[in-house]
């Protein structure tokens, strides 16, 4: 089950990006990591395509990015709707496990 998703980033046009998370949803603030960002694992983020559909970047997870205390079930960061879009994440500001 995959969503294409239409993501404000804080720039004029949204981005297409295609997400898994059961939870993605219309309205959600979250933490998105765009083509040439490094994750904590040292996986490199590119656009690419999901099942034939084009995605230029990735929804993250608390466990993606390494957070303590992430939980273990699936799902992206879920921000408080008060939180400015784009502005660039910080665990201490904006995680609480």
């Amino acid at each position: 089950h995959l969503n294409i998703c239409q993501v404000a980033i804080g720039q004029e046009v949204p981005v297409q990006i295609v997400a898994g998370a059961p939870n993605a949803r219309v309205g959600l603030k979250t933490i998105v990591a765009l083509p040439g960002a490094m994750m904590p694992k040292g996986n490199l983020i590119f656009p690419g395509q999901l099942r034939g559909v084009d995605s230029f970047g990735m929804m993250c997870s608390p466990r993606e990015l390494a957070l303590p205390n992430a939980p273990q079930k699936r799902g992206i960061i879920e921000l408080p709707e008060a939180t400015p879009v784009g502005q660039a994440f910080d665990p201490a500001k904006h995680w609480q496990a």
